[in-house]
């Protein structure tokens, strides 16, 4: 009796420790999430008076720009790696790179080298993404507790939102801008000790063969693409103009480039993007999806820290505080989701109300000017923040229900890659548009010729009306004259964020009706299974099988494919759902 007692005590506790082995690994990989995300929040309060500092404002997009170049070319890659040689250090070493980018960051001497290591920064930053989230799908198999976690997880963007903003402006205020930088290292050391420590080895499931030539292309391409549209209409020596020989070529390379990587993946034994993967309609919306989240939201919320500052007139604190009800409302609505779809399991619906907010937020924000009190830009913020956190965990989750766990890196990757093109397209695009009317809106405005040339060019950049020095010699007309200039061309990006908000709520509409098996289903089935009887034709797991509705720790079967045999077709998989339903 004391013997069976004993066995019964020790599978108890085999079960508690694994679990606390898995919170652990979590804790690694949130924190290594966490590390990424808080570096664009914490940056943006400092622009102004890192531009003001080092100067030039016609790089004030490029310090985004670069992180975002450097992420977006490492992300197919990265997650193509992870499933070949498994992502535990290939974790580790995208934290320690990204460590090394903000120390050197923080040490920049000026905007050009600020802008280098902001790209080196993007390289361990665009590791992390591609591989944090396909280990959380290894992490949790069941499609119902992954999607719960799931909604935490993304909720971590938001965290970071709600502290990044306020830790930077704090920082920028009361101590210097270059330790928004340095601040990313202590979350950097509990990352890598979580992950090296707790963090279980993920088996590869690929060939060990390096698609370089692929890397190189798609990396190409990427860079044309970027350095075409940061470049473009804009005047010498800060750009070209459109029709420019120089332009027109990074474009033509752009298109080259991209055929030439299409042509690549069609050859390879183990492409970086497997174009397989576009014949399944969930990755194919997800991907538009996520092209045009990225290009709205960063593209024009980028500006709202210099909205608030600049045009509003509010200290650093306060341009940060005003990211935080977005971010509060992204982390409540991230949380509901995941716990939405993991008692209900439905998955179209989250994105349909998250999509309708989204573009009535980016709408609400075109109506911003000089005049407005910022409770407006509060409220217009929440909205915006409701849709985008019913809106990102969704994704993911979709993608993890649709792949096949041998492409379960290459497919959540390829999402994020695309989001981060969006967002790479819409920083620059953007960018061009808001500096190209700020600059034709201040030299049009009355009065601005009659004042000196050194403080015409000066005005050149909107920050520097934060300058108490400028600010003195400078006609109050005058100064609210250039504020509405800078109100104005801000407008102009929200009003394009709103247009592909509009886009990609129409591209919702194509999202296949994917469920993952809810908890309550969950319940019902062991219920039956437990009144079945053993080995007969009738009995529960015989009719699990047939009906697919297996849980995937039954039979072990693959986590990124909800349930479905690492072979077993995603479209055959929903096909089935759907007849359950």
């Amino acid at each position: 009796m004391s013997k069976r007692n004993n066995t019964e005590a020790a599978v108890a506790v085999q079960p508690a420790s694994e679990n606390k082995k898995i919170l652990l690994a979590l804790s690694g990989i949130l924190f290594s999430i966490l590390l990424a995300a808080l570096d664009q929040t914490v940056v943006s309060p400092a622009m102004p008076r890192i531009v003001e500092e080092l100067q030039g404002f016609s790089l004030f997009a490029w310090v985004t720009t670069a992180y975002l170049l450097t992420s977006t070319a490492t992300i197919p890659i990265a997650g193509k790696l992870g499933d070949m040689f498994g992502r535990k250090f290939l974790l580790i070493a995208a934290v320690v790179i990204f460590l090394l980018g903000s120390a050197l960051s923080g040490a920049a001497p000026s905007m050009i080298w600020l802008v280098i290591f902001r790209g080196l920064q993007g390289i361990g930053a665009g590791a992390l993404q591609a591989n944090a989230f396909a280990e959380i799908a290894e992490l949790f198999p069941d499609s119902a507790k992954r999607a719960r976690w799931q909604g935490f997880i993304a909720a971590v963007f938001g965290l970071s939102s709600v502290i990044g903003p306020f830790l930077g402006g704090f920082i920028t205020d009361n101590l210097q801008w270059r330790w928004v930088f340095y601040v990313n290292v202590p979350v950097g050391v509990l990352a890598v000790l979580a992950l090296f420590l707790y963090l279980p080895h993920s088996s590869n499931t690929g060939q060990r063969k390096i698609d370089w030539w692929g890397a190189a292309a798609i990396t190409g391409a990427v860079v044309s693409l970027l350095l075409a549209l940061t470049w473009g209409g804009q005047k010498e020596p800060n750009g070209y103009p459109w029709v420019s020989p120089q332009i027109l070529g990074l474009l033509a390379g752009t298109l080259v480039l991209a055929g030439l990587f299409i042509f690549i993946e069609t050859k390879a034994a183990e492409p970086i993007v497997p174009l397989h993967l576009f014949k399944l309609g969930a990755v194919r919306s997800v991907a538009g999806i996520s092209l045009g989240l990225g290009a709205a939201l960063l593209g024009a919320t980028l500006y709202i820290p210099l909205f608030v500052q600049v045009v509003q007139g509010q200290s650093a604190s306060g341009s940060g505080a005003i990211t935080t009800p977005l971010a509060i409302a992204m982390v409540i609505a991230n949380i509901f989701t995941g716990q939405f779809i993991g008692r209900v399991g439905i998955l179209r619906f989250p994105l349909f109300s998250g999509a309708i907010f989204s573009v009535a937020g980016m709408g609400l924000l075109t109506t911003l000017n000089v005049n407005s009190p910022i409770w407006e830009v509060t409220l217009y913020m929440i909205v915006l923040g409701l849709g985008i956190g019913q809106i990102m965990p969704t994704m993911t989750i979709v993608v993890q229900e649709s792949v096949q766990r041998r492409d379960l890196g290459s497919g959540i990757s390829t999402v994020q890659f695309f989001r981060s093109i969006g967002s790479t397209i819409g920083v620059a695009v953007i960018g061009t548009i808001v500096n190209n009317s700020y600059t034709a809106n201040v030299n049009s405005t009355p009065g601005i010729n009659a004042l000196p040339p050194q403080l015409v060019a000066a005005l050149q950049e909107p920050q520097n009306l934060i300058n108490k020095q400028v600010a003195s010699i400078l006609p109050p007309n005058l100064i609210q004259d250039i504020r509405e200039a800078l109100s104005n061309a801000i407008h102009n990006g929200f009003l394009l964020g709103t247009i592909v908000m509009v886009v990609m709520l129409a591209v919702v509409f194509t999202v296949p009706a994917i469920r993952v098996k809810s908890d309550l289903k969950r319940k019902n089935l062991e219920s039956a299974a437990s009144t079945d009887v053993p080995g007969t034709a009738g009995s529960m797991p015989h009719r699990q099988i047939m009906e697919g509705a297996v849980d995937a720790g039954s039979l072990n079967l693959s986590a990124a494919d909800g349930g479905a045999a690492d072979g077993g077709s995603p479209a055959s998989r929903n096909k089935t759902g759907s007849q359950r339903r």
